[in-house]
């Protein structure tokens, strides 16, 4: 049976990322394409308050693309039984190309036998010992994994027994994990392979959607189609999609859509708004039947209320990874009305970005406190990138902080100098 296609965001989902994919999965959806949206992470306040107004439920969680051992599986394979003979092992291993052979009691696994065992039985009756039987030759396994294992991880040569919750439950093998369909994974809002659910190797990359740099070392094994724009939002692209297909937006994708645009741009205070992103979020809005002030306030305040999440989610919030291919360092961003809370317990989230940079041994960990009223963004950081950040702003750094007033945007104005400042 054929996979459908999964349309994603990126890791640490942010509302363009959740909407975006929501919306280009309805697109595929409608043209007759088997098309379903994934997430990588839990919808953040702003997102959920979106989805609620809505009334559209959040797509289903992917935690990575790896294939499961459970399905390269094969159940068919019948194991010998504690009481079976040296005859029932000899016949099992002369209709099975196996060096080994599981045996289970009533549905329980209890080990296995190798197949080099039957030659020292077979010496045995030449020279008139006693044979032994299957319950006395068998064996724990040297490995054997469970259906929720990852098939890349597969010893290369070889049969392995496959055990749940020590029920048998059917032996594989690197050979057979070849062989199975790759899921079919469409990336929207974001293309750097660090952003990327886990175990995109073993799933096929058949397009991409986006607005931000082309980073990393993404590769396909053929043509795909790309979609990259220089617009404040990818789900302006998506509305042009819509429009180049001549389908018609439903309400609340349209309301989805406006939401992500909304968000990306800050109500269009961001310097990577656009005339595009303005142009679609009036259409987007007609559909949806919302006025764009009233609702766009309402969704960022939604959003901006942090004062029940923890410094380390925080510090995660909308976390992105980047690379200059030498050093990894990640950036969070907060999008807040009033920013004299969190600067108050700016020791505190620096503790937490430490923490952060520490367990994950990135050069620095970043988080943007950024005013949607002042537009301007407090930039705190951990990891000795003191002089880096230095240099890419133009600013002296004062106890791991910078003062960026009139920027709001990561993508165009904090990754582009810190990684020229890298050079």
């Amino acid at each position: 049976m054929t996979k459908p296609i999964i349309v994603t965001g990126h890791k640490s989902p942010d509302t363009d990322s959740i909407c975006s994919s929501i919306a280009l999965a309805r697109l595929k959806q409608l043209q007759g394409i088997d098309a379903i949206p994934g997430r990588a992470g839990e919808p953040n306040k702003e997102t959920a308050f979106a989805l609620n107004y809505f009334h559209v439920e959040p797509q289903q969680l992917i935690k990575d693309f790896y294939v499961k051992v459970g399905e390269v599986t094969h159940t068919d394979v019948e194991p010998l039984k504690v009481s079976a003979s040296l005859k029932d092992a000899a016949q099992w291993f002369a209709t099975h190309p196996a060096s080994i052979a599981p045996v289970a009691d009533n549905g329980a696994f209890r080990g296995v036998i190798d197949r080099t065992a039957l030659a020292e039985e077979f010496i045995k009756t030449v020279t008139g010992q006693e044979l032994s039987m299957v319950k006395d030759l068998m064996h724990d396994p040297d490995v054997f994994f469970s259906t929720s294992d990852r098939a890349c991880d597969l010893p290369e040569e070889g049969q392995v027994v496959v055990v749940d919750d020590g029920k048998y439950v059917g032996m594989t093998c690197a050979a057979c994990a070849a062989g199975v369909e790759k899921q079919k994974v469409f990336l929207v809002d974001h293309n750097e392979k660090k952003q990327i659910i886990d175990g995109i190797d073993d799933a096929e990359i058949i397009g991409v959607v986006d607005h931000h740099r082309i980073g990393g070392t993404l590769a396909t094994d053929g043509p795909i189609f790309i979609l990259f724009r220089p617009v404040g939002c990818s789900a302006t692209i998506v509305t042009g999609l819509y429009k180049q297909a001549g389908v018609a937006i439903p309400k609340e994708i349209a309301g989805l859509l406006l939401s992500a645009v909304i968000s990306d741009t800050v109500l269009f205070r961001s310097p990577t708004c656009t005339e595009e992103d303005k142009a679609a979020a009036h259409e987007l809005a007609a559909i949806a039947g919302v006025d764009i002030e009233k609702y766009g306030m309402e969704l960022l305040k939604a959003g901006a209320n942090v004062s029940d999440l923890t410094p380390e989610q925080i510090t995660k919030n909308d976390m992105k990874e980047f690379s200059d291919g030498n050093i990894t360092f990640t950036i969070a961003q907060v999008q807040v009305m009033d920013v004299s809370d969190l600067l108050a317990q700016k020791d505190v989230l620096v503790n937490a970005l430490e923490k952060l940079r520490a367990a994950n041994n990135y050069a620095a960990s970043f988080l943007m406190i950024t005013s949607i009223i002042d537009e301007a963004t407090n930039l705190i950081f951990a990891g000795n990138l003191d002089e880096v950040v230095g240099k890419a702003f133009g600013k002296d750094v004062l106890d791991k902080e910078v003062y960026l007033p009139g920027v709001m945007s990561r993508k165009k104005q904090v990754v582009p100098p810190i990684l020229s400042a890298l050079k």
